[in-house]
């Protein structure tokens, strides 16, 4: 079973997490971790299934929208994602098809029917330093008590968890690895692999990847209003128009919606990560994905 625990920084700063196996989730993580992670394994996965698998802070509502509005053929904004992680699979079992489901999750935890090839995945994999920027700031707009309860830490805090993996999901250079590996040896076809800056740069060719690899027939433009209406500023407007507030969220924020959309800016790190921070994170980088498949932009 997991159990709870409390990781501390050299400057104090602290995460009330529960751990299993070695690996570390949160609060809301459904029931007692084991028992989930065994209900996700075996579930029932339907052809026309769509898994949007990311690190934290890495582009899962932006992938989930584009998706949603692909499967439904509607440039309506699709909220949050159902995630695999939050929800229980008597739920998951009940929602109708086509079912589009996210997951922080790593690709060895997902349904074994979808590691053999049913369904299909969408992986969005974003550089590593705008990856903690956006988490650092993400958590600071959350105010909640119960929150403050669990999390306090500060940006020095945050990068030694961040480095040492003593974070929700592990360290991204582990997270990274682990898609290297299914890239590698997965033999199915029904993985699409997605970088975040290269989204940013040309996101309507993506569209067209996403869309051809969904098998969705849409018109070309069709795809140019779902690529306008998935842009940074719009998918932040749609999502103050939609906002409602959610039970499952009530603890971490006074008005029970989570700040998801803030720059969504590729070089951000620049406003946060010291000369020496980043001169040490680089040697770490160079290190761990010195035989990655993956490579990022960091401007």
């Amino acid at each position: 079973m997991a159990e709870p625990v409390t990781v501390r920084s050299k400057d104090g700063s602290f995460m009330k997490m529960f751990i299993y196996n070695g690996k570390y989730y949160v609060a809301h993580f459904v029931g007692n971790v084991k028992d989930h992670l065994a209900a996700i394994e075996t579930m029932e996965v339907r052809e026309d299934d769509t898994f949007v698998l990311t690190y934290p802070k890495s582009g899962t509502h932006w992938a989930y929208n584009l998706a949603g509005m692909l499967r439904t053929g509607k440039t309506t904004y699709q909220g949050s994602p159902i995630f695999l992680d939050y929800t229980d699979i008597e739920t998951i079992n009940s929602l109708p098809s086509p079912r589009l489901l996210a997951s922080h999750l790593t690709f060895d935890f997902m349904p074994k029917q979808l590691r053999e090839g049913k369904g299909k995945v969408l992986t969005v994999l974003r550089n590593p330093k705008d990856v903690m920027s956006s988490l650092y700031t993400f958590v600071k707009k959350l105010d909640h008590p119960d929150f403050y309860e669990r999390y306090q830490f500060s940006w020095d805090g945050l990068l030694e968890f961040f480095m040492d993996g003593k974070i929700v999901y592990g360290t991204w250079f582990d997270y990274v690895q682990n898609w290297d590996k299914v890239r590698r040896e997965h033999k199915e076809n029904n993985i699409l692999y997605f970088i975040y800056e290269d989204m940013k740069q040309d996101l309507l060719s993506h569209v067209n990847k996403l869309a051809a690899f969904l098998g969705t027939s849409c018109e070309q433009d069709f795809l140019h209003k779902v690529t306008e209406k998935c842009t940074f500023k719009n998918m932040a407007i749609d999502a103050t128009k939609a906002y409602t507030p959610s039970e499952q969220w009530k603890t971490i924020s006074t008005n029970q919606q989570l700040p998801i959309y803030r720059k969504g800016e590729v070089g951000d790190w620049k406003n946060y990560f010291t000369v020496a921070q980043n001169e040490h994170f680089d040697e770490v980088y160079e290190e761990k994905m010195k035989n990655s498949m993956f490579s990022f932009r960091f401007v």
